[in-house]
């Protein structure tokens, strides 16, 4: 599990914590966001799906043999080998999520040790296992802040959010937008949920 220092806050960029999944396509969205704000500091963090709306009982995702080759899990794998070996985490996530969402490329182990080495950390199938329960502990972390989904925005106070985005907003609209959900985060306490009806779904 990594050990998250963020920056303190400030008016102009900021810092946060963003609970993640690569098989969401409202994360993908976000990374596109995210990655156009240079002075915004961003740690992310897994948080898988597979076990967020698994209901069975027994062990986590992460300890079943069943789930053992699970690809989402192996990628959450493969991205604390490279936070902890120094790798390049952003060039690693890059890769992933545009395989996932970009090309839809097939992915299985091969993939993610290549993504490693592209990230500069040499990877073998032990290696990247080794890193399971790192990412089950930081699905745990999210989980105890009342992460439910992807994904999940925490500022340095510990204000938490889940944000969805339609797209991938225009580079001229990425500060808007983060200014705005910002200001929603930090400073609006009272307001527990705020969606956007469109007629269609106000209609059902």
């Amino acid at each position: 599990m990594a050990t998250v220092t963020l920056a303190r806050d400030t008016e102009i960029g900021g810092a946060v914590e963003v609970f993640f999944d690569y098989t969401c396509p409202f994360t993908y969205r976000a990374q596109g966001w995210l990655d156009g704000l240079a002075d915004v500091e961003v740690m992310w963090r897994p948080f898988s799906l597979l076990e967020a709306n698994y209901r069975g009982d027994g062990p986590s995702v992460w300890r079943r043999p069943d789930r053992a080759d699970d690809i989402s899990l192996l990628l959450f794998a493969g991205h604390e080998l490279v936070r902890a070996r120094g790798g390049d985490e952003a060039r690693y996530r890059r890769a992933v999520f545009h395989a996932w969402h970009g090309t839809h490329a097939r992915l299985d182990l091969d993939a993610v040790a290549r993504f490693a080495a592209e990230a500069g950390v040499a990877a073998d199938e032990q290696a990247v296992r080794a890193h399971f329960l790192d990412a089950e502990a930081e699905h745990a972390a999210g989980a105890k802040l009342g992460v439910f989904g992807t994904p999940t925005l925490v500022y340095p106070d510990r204000a938490v959010a889940f944000v969805k985005l339609d797209t991938i907003p225009a580079p001229e609209r990425a500060r808007p937008l983060w200014q705005a959900t910002r200001e929603l985060a930090l400073h609006t306490g009272e307001l527990r949920e705020w969606q956007r009806i469109s007629p269609e779904e106000g209609a059902r």
